[in-house]
């Protein structure tokens, strides 16, 4: 018999439970992220059920076979509120502020340092307000129009695939882009997102397939 699907009163907002509804959306029983992350699967039902052997790395791997957002897991199991994994899990905004972070310093580097928290604090007003205005946008219906498939991805969401075509890493990309390798995978994970795929394999098919890329690497 099937598990019951976990509601977000049920999971109560802790870490395990968001676990549990994590791996339940992406339709995945216990077994199969076991596998997935090679760990038994005693130890993979100890970790949703507890925590147990919790560490970056397995929150990384755990979200890369769930396709969720690693870096909110982290930043919950540091004490954030549960429920912003759940938020983040399919457009990994967490993720995607931390590598718009690790641009900065690569940009800056030790420069950095010389940024004031006003400054700081001002430049993220700026961008939390800029989302804001397009949550709005997207609640007047401006976004539900259909996309015309040319205007689908950005631009370097499809260097990202083209790249990836290519056969290269997302290191590879980084490097060839000047962008760290997490922002390389929160643009292909988007590509996937708004391909409605789940791998960078299938997206770079998908991608063929509208013309927004050619059949053989450029």
């Amino acid at each position: 018999m099937a598990e019951p699907y976990a509601t977000q009163a049920d999971v109560a907002l802790t870490l395990p439970g968001v676990l549990r509804t994590l791996r339940q959306r992406r339709r995945l029983s216990a077994a199969e992220v076991a596998d997935g992350m090679g760990l038994p699967v005693r130890t993979y039902q100890n970790f949703e059920a507890e925590l147990s052997g919790a560490s970056p790395a397995r929150f990384h791997t755990f979200a890369k076979v769930t396709d969720c957002d690693a870096m909110a897991l982290i930043l919950c199991a540091g004490g954030a509120d549960p429920a912003l994994a759940l938020a983040c899990a399919d457009n990994k905004a967490v993720s995607i502020a931390v590598g718009a972070i690790e641009d900065l310093y690569e940009s800056l580097g030790s420069e950095v340092s010389t940024l004031t928290a006003a400054g700081l604090i001002g430049a993220f007003d700026h961008a939390r307000e800029l989302l804001l205005s397009d949550i709005s946008a997207q609640s007047r219906g401006r976004a539900a129009r259909s996309p015309d498939p040319t205007g689908l991805l950005t631009h370097r969401q499809l260097e990202c695939l083209r790249w990836a075509q290519a056969g290269k890493s997302s290191t590879d990309i980084g490097v060839i882009l000047g962008i760290s390798h997490r922002t390389v995978d929160c643009h292909i994970a988007e590509a996937c997102t708004r391909l409605r795929v789940r791998t960078r394999v299938q997206a770079i098919s998908s991608a063929i397939e509208l013309g927004l890329l050619a059949p053989r690497p450029q």
